[in-house]
């Protein structure tokens, strides 16, 4: 009697060969698969596909942008991506036209691949306006395929209704779900003495726009004190946050929805925000909270602060969660804040004092930049640097073979 013939093999379609990759656990794995085959390839590189993706599985860390890229170094496990992307792209934007003032472009912010330029007088009262100067040359670029856009200035009759106008932050807004990839909005905002203004460049109309104007009134709260209250924002989950001289105040610019909004806080009566502004770290779960450093704080190096919710609502509590050890701290040595994202707290650890002679080696000290993962306390080095970040910008991406052009 004849064997049975054996069943015939089961053929993959792209449905199912789409929900297996998505179950790869890292963008390294997803990379190698995409380089194993050309069906494999067209899959994985396809824009819905990796729109899923980046939706389960948000871009890791690369590296961090001053005036260069300082890519992950190993053992961190984004090396190999960032030293692939190192290679690929241009972080000198030789590619962008020169701008009007002939200086070299700066990066301004950065964010989904972008890079958001600026190019200024070396003489900074060159500006038109002081206060808020609307002649700077902007440009928006993909160093990975050398793209750019150019922005064209602010036009004189938006900003002719505000008198007092000046400027705070010019940054990237994150691209929404339901928009085109390749769509970017830049968002530039400013206060006066009635209230503030966010200024709104869209890729689509290639114009300005204002997308909101709140007075301080009805946000709830009064005209700070002084410029100073808007010199450093933290971005998280589409929102950014700032810290008002009273200290007791959270100002947040929502970029989807373009709204701002107050956020009243209280702090334990040991804490004395006055010397030292809170980095706002934001969660998965999209909940703040509020980092001190803990020279400035009694018996502790970080004192971790949450946002209490009551009905889905913020509150105007915060109680103490725990405490962050932060093991870098030594006597020769700093620990700088260069950022949040994802739940972390990015850091670069410096040296304060040169080599004496107390302490002949150096080798104990680890200087570079690190992740302080706020709930766990985990500490992992990013890359090591041989001088501090004036300001110094996250890169999240994904490797050339994944990565599509964002402009």
């Amino acid at each position: 009697m004849a064997s049975a013939a054996p069943p015939p093999l089961l053929t993959l379609t792209d449905e199912l060969l789409e929900e297996i990759f998505l179950r790869l656990p890292t963008p390294t794995a997803l990379a190698l698969a995409c380089i194993a085959c050309s069906s494999f390839h067209r899959i994985i590189t396809d824009r819905s596909f990796l729109r899923r993706f980046r939706a389960l599985q948000p871009p890791p860390l690369l590296g961090f942008i001053d005036n260069e890229f300082h890519a992950a170094e190993a053992p961190h496990p984004s090396a190999p991506l960032a030293c692939a992307l190192a290679r690929a792209a241009d972080f000198s934007y030789s590619f962008v036209p020169a701008g009007r003032w002939l200086t070299p472009w700066h990066p301004r912010d950065v964010r989904q691949g972008r890079v958001l330029l600026e190019c200024f007088p070396e003489n900074r009262l060159d500006y038109d306006d002081a206060w808020f100067p609307t002649n700077l040359d902007l440009a928006v670029c993909d160093p990975l395929y050398q793209l750019y856009v150019l922005l064209p200035p602010i036009p004189v009759e938006l900003k002719s209704g505000y008198a007092d106008l000046k400027g705070f932050e010019l940054f990237l807004a994150p691209t929404g779900e339901d928009e085109e990839e390749t769509s970017f909005k830049v968002v530039r905002t400013a206060w006066s003495t009635t209230g503030l203004v966010a200024f709104v460049f869209s890729s689509i109309t290639a114009q300005w726009h204002i997308a909101a104007s709140p007075s301080w009134r009805s946000l709830g709260t009064i005209i700070p004190s002084d410029a100073w209250s808007f010199s450093w924002f933290y971005y998280a989950w589409g929102c950014c946050y700032w810290t008002l001289s009273s200290r007791h105040k959270l100002l947040v610019l929502d970029m989807l929805r373009m709204e701002f909004s107050i956020v009243n806080f209280s702090l334990p009566s040991y804490v004395n925000p006055d010397n030292d502004r809170p980095r706002i770290v934001v969660d998965r779960e999209g909940s703040p909270q509020l980092l001190f450093f803990g020279n400035y704080i009694k018996d502790g190096v970080a004192d971790l602060f949450r946002i209490v919710e009551t009905d889905g609502e913020l509150s105007d509590k915060w109680q103490l969660e725990n405490i962050v050890p932060l093991p870098l701290t030594e006597w020769r040595t700093v620990c700088v804040a260069l950022g949040t994202a994802g739940g972390f707290l990015f850091l670069q650890r410096i040296q304060m004092f040169s080599k004496s002679a107390e302490c002949s080696s150096e080798e104990s000290l680890d200087l570079g930049c690190f992740s302080l993962d706020v709930k766990t306390s985990e500490l992992k080095k990013i890359c090591g640097t041989a001088q501090p970040f004036f300001r110094a910008h996250l890169y999240f991406g994904f490797p050339p073979s994944l990565s599509k052009p964002c402009l």
